[in-house]
């Protein structure tokens, strides 16, 4: 009778390992799905600024460091009046991409005269 209550515990046990772990077959069928949201942003490539129109925030470089805010210093007011080209990007501050948008839309002035 010992026995058998131990073969029936052991059958019980592996049931529930059985379950408790997915199979392979499962585990293959799961999709993970990233979406990347597009954020939009006014770039102004004469002083390298941008504007986020979602979040009314600007983004500047002061002393070779990126710096955010809600209103831009007195001194960078008067090159975001005009000029901005719209730009959507898929990160949340835009200056981590900013060697592409240079790449992409900064305005290339050589002049050979």
């Amino acid at each position: 009778m010992k026995v058998f209550r131990t073969l029936l515990k052991a059958a019980a046990l592996s049931l529930v390992v059985t379950l408790a772990v997915p199979s392979a077959s499962y585990a293959d069928d799961t999709k993970v799905t990233v979406t990347k949201t597009k954020h939009k942003y006014v770039y102004y490539g004469d002083h390298d600024i941008y504007f986020a129109p979602e979040t009314k925030t600007y983004y500047w470089q002061a002393d070779g460091t990126w710096t955010s805010g809600t209103a831009l210093p007195t001194e960078y007011t008067t090159y975001v009046k005009t000029g901005g080209v719209n730009i959507e990007l898929d990160v949340d501050k835009p200056y981590e991409r900013h060697d592409y948008v240079i790449a992409h839309y900064k305005k290339h002035r050589d002049h050979d005269d």
